[in-house]
């Protein structure tokens, strides 16, 4: 390659890379995730980030962000204790790019340095590159198998960028591979060495040569014959050692380029004279240069935010065991990083106590790897955007249905701390004016919304897609055997401890059932009870007639939402 324009590119890739990683950087600092990180400026968080590095590198913090380094960072433990076949995946494509890396792209910086005599074309070079390359395509497709195995049953969200990025790297492999095929069977690239080396093109004189190359080197000279005389290859193989055995073995041992190579070899001729080995060469290094310039504009900016943030977490005090407060000033930026250093493995998703309540409500934003996505698009105000009215509704659901379990911060593989992420979405939904469901229905009377809901275009009693929805409430045989004995009524806990008559409940369970019977299941979805059911079961339970009193009314409270949000959205809009 001309050095007057790899040289450029290389600069200017170098410098779109360090321009990208400084601006992502210092979001940690400017985006504010809850209404108590707006109380302390980006500079405030920037010193009290210089102070934690400080605190780690010199005191007591040290070996344990040591510990974090090579057990959480290098060798994954975390992902290791949750899915062993995506921990293999992403050690093969750790390992496997970086050896690519240093033995490879920066061969001259290292290898040649490491290994005296080293030749690309030698062993166990040959081996090796392929080796690497080989195993980043596999743990990319352990990766794929793993996510396909995920049980939320929601796709994750995908961006333009990263599908970008990751089709980007996949050309990087295949075309290593297809250049390396191509220079193995090229008669372009032999010819090539023997001016260089032997100051001759002469395929007369480079007969015997040649007759070795064709047989044991799998290059595709078009006018040798088959089968090749043993006498020529014998005195080829002479030359080969006085001459070519120093920079040049057998490429067999290539165990994908070298069958590759074969499998070109009807095509190579007409592959030389387009120039393959040139246009070839120049797609392979500008794939690689333009991914190194995109990496920080796509979500794979997470091979460095995440290690960051395990170091960052090992630093952190030890909230449960240290008097020491967690300033604001730090936590704001953890916060900030660990929108970044989501993986988007989905481990959170597969144990996610709601995760059922999702696929019900039809709603991803209730699980936490959709969840931190809607949280860092609230704070960074592309939320709250025109057009946006109906995802930031899903988004204020999924926030305040969390029931803080915290299975997804036990699982997390890069130990983020989404207990408080969530805690300070739910603040900046607030702050929005997007309160929990339960807030906004019961701020109307039943009767007010079911008024509403009039005004709404619809089939006689619940339409198709709601019976779908709610199959309970919509089929009467589930309600039509209560005999208004009002068991449930006398066993309910809400009823027992409502005696507020201005904000009590204003139905009773067997009420709400009773007006199922009747067809009036708009006048049931903003009652009270709907709202403020405890759950128990009690009254399921203790019903002589067998009628799923609870499942019923939680299957309302979810159709409240689906049919009370869209009347709400009309009318904000209006």
């Amino acid at each position: 390659m001309s050095t007057a324009l790899f040289h450029p590119a290389l600069y200017a890739s170098l410098a779109l890379c360090a321009l990208g990683l400084a601006w992502r950087m210092s979001a940690w600092f400017r985006v504010r995730v809850g209404p108590d990180a707006c109380t302390v400026t980006p500079w405030q968080r920037m010193v009290a980030a210089l102070r934690g590095v400080a605190v780690a590198l010199f005191g007591r913090r040290l070996f344990r962000v040591l510990g974090a380094l090579v057990l959480d960072a290098l060798l994954l433990r975390r992902l290791y204790a949750n899915a062993k076949l995506r921990w293999l995946g992403h050690q093969l494509i750790l390992v496997g790019f970086t050896l690519l890396l240093l033995m490879h792209a920066l061969a001259a910086l290292v290898s040649e340095k490491l290994f005296q005599g080293y030749q690309p074309t030698l062993e166990p070079y040959l081996f090796l590159r392929n080796l690497f390359g080989v195993m980043v395509l596999v743990g990319v497709g352990l990766l794929w198998f793993g996510r396909r195995r995920e049980r939320s049953g929601f796709a994750q969200a995908r961006a333009f960028l990263g599908a970008a990025f990751v089709a980007l790297l996949g050309f990087v492999l295949v075309s290593g591979f297809l250049l390396e095929a191509h220079k193995i069977a090229s008669p372009r690239a032999f010819y090539r060495m023997t001016e260089q080396y032997a100051g001759t093109t002469d395929a007369e004189q480079l007969k015997p040569l040649r007759a070795l190359w064709a047989s044991e080197f799998g290059v595709a000279f078009a006018d040798l014959q088959q089968p090749i005389a043993a006498d020529l290859v014998e005195r080829g193989r002479e030359l080969q050692r006085d001459a070519c055995a120093s920079c040049h073995a057998k490429p067999a041992s290539a165990f994908v380029s070298y069958p590759l190579a074969r499998l070109l070899a009807p095509v190579t001729g007409l592959m030389d004279a387009a120039g393959a080995d040139t246009w070839l060469w120049y797609l392979h290094v500008f794939a690689c240069l333009l991914g190194l310039a995109s990496l920080p504009f796509t979500r794979f900016f997470h091979v460095l935010a995440a290690p960051i943030s395990l170091l960052v977490d090992a630093a952190a005090p030890q909230r449960a065991l240290s008097a020491q407060p967690y300033a604001i000033e730090a936590r704001a930026s953890q916060r900030a990083l660990a929108l970044d250093a989501c993986v988007r493995c989905g481990i959170c998703d597969e144990r996610c106590s709601v995760a059922l309540l999702a696929r019900y409500l039809g709603n991803p934003d209730l699980l936490p790897s959709h969840k931190l996505i809607a949280t860092g698009a609230l704070a960074k105000g592309r939320l709250l955007r025109s057009g946006e009215e109906e995802h930031a509704l899903r988004a204020a659901e999924g926030a305040f249905l969390c029931t803080d379990c915290g299975r997804c911060t036990s699982r997390c593989p890069v130990g983020l701390d989404l207990e408080d992420l969530w805690q300070a979405g739910r603040g900046d939904l607030a702050v929005a004016g997007l309160a929990p469901p339960a807030q906004w229905v019961q701020a109307r009377p039943a009767l007010a919304w079911a008024e509403s809901l009039e005004a709404v275009p619809r089939q006689h009693g619940l339409a198709a897609p709601d019976a779908a929805f709610a199959p309970l409430s919509a089929d009467r045989r589930s309600f039509s055997r209560c005999v208004q004995c009002q068991t449930c009524t006398n066993v309910c806990p809400v009823v027992a401890h409502s005696t507020d008559a201005e904000h009590g409940i204003d139905l009773t369970p067997q009420k709400v059932m009773n007006l199922l019977r009747l067809g009036l299941s708009d006048l049931a979805l903003g009652s009270r009870m709907v709202w403020d059911c405890a759950s128990c079961y009690q009254c399921q339970e203790s019903c002589p007639e067998g009628v799923r009193v609870a499942d019923i009314i939680y299957e309302l409270r979810a159709l409240a939402v689906r049919r009370l949000g869209s009347v709400r959205s009309r009318r904000q809009a209006a």
